[in-house]
């Protein structure tokens, strides 16, 4: 069942220990500092792995290409990226659809890795004309959250603010420990979800280009 960001928050104060909150527009010291740490406290779990359900696919919008004698092509980041993944092997005219495209074809798997980019100054540069960009977000839905990632998120919040309510440093050493452990096993739950580490991003037009359609 997927939790709320109420339900998080006295997750957290539940290990200080601290009173639980009965809303998020409560008016006291933990939720201040509650508020002011979460968000912060999802972006660094987000950014530590590539979890399925942060990751989004995007055809990018052109800008004005500075680097003409490097890249053919410039492109504006998405606001919510996190960390860029892949640049895909063909272009948004392609894209059929938001979702990861996953084949079982063993010799194309990686041909994503493949594509080379590289990201400065605010811009992706690239020689693919209509790039997609599979990257991680660090916006996120609490609904989307599997309930190891919302228990290291709780950890993680916990050992952030366990200092500014408690003033106990013994704690905050556990809870940083205890946050460790549960990022960890967050991440381990999220690769075994999906156990083909090596994803392919072709399309099925172009597979079938191949000769592979009856294989899919």
């Amino acid at each position: 069942m997927a939790l709320s960001k109420l339900q998080i928050w006295n997750m957290a104060l539940a290990e200080l220990p601290e009173q639980r909150i009965d809303s998020l527009d409560d008016v006291n010291l933990a939720s201040d500092f509650l508020n002011d740490q979460y968000q912060p406290a999802i972006e660094f779990l987000l950014e530590d792995h590539d979890y399925d359900f942060a990751t989004r696919r995007v055809a990018l919008a052109l800008v004005p290409n500075n680097r003409p004698n490097e890249w053919q092509y410039a492109y504006r980041l998405p606001s919510d990226l996190a960390r860029p993944l892949h640049l895909l092997p063909y272009s948004g005219a392609d894209t059929v659809s938001t979702v990861p495209v996953y084949s079982w074809i063993g010799r194309n798997r990686g041909m994503e890795t493949i594509t080379p980019f590289r990201i400065g100054g605010g811009k992706l540069y690239g020689n693919i004309d209509g790039a997609v960009l599979e990257y991680a977000t660090n916006t996120v839905a609490e609904n989307q959250f599997t309930a190891k990632f919302a228990r290291a998120l709780a950890l993680e919040l916990a050992s952030r603010v366990v200092m500014p309510i408690k003033k106990d440093t013994k704690r905050q050493g556990e809870l940083i420990r205890m946050a460790e452990v549960a990022r960890e096993r967050a991440k381990a739950d999220d690769m075994n979800r999906d156990r083909e580490t090596a994803r392919d991003f072709i399309p099925e037009f172009m597979l079938a280009r191949m000769g592979y359609g009856d294989q899919l």
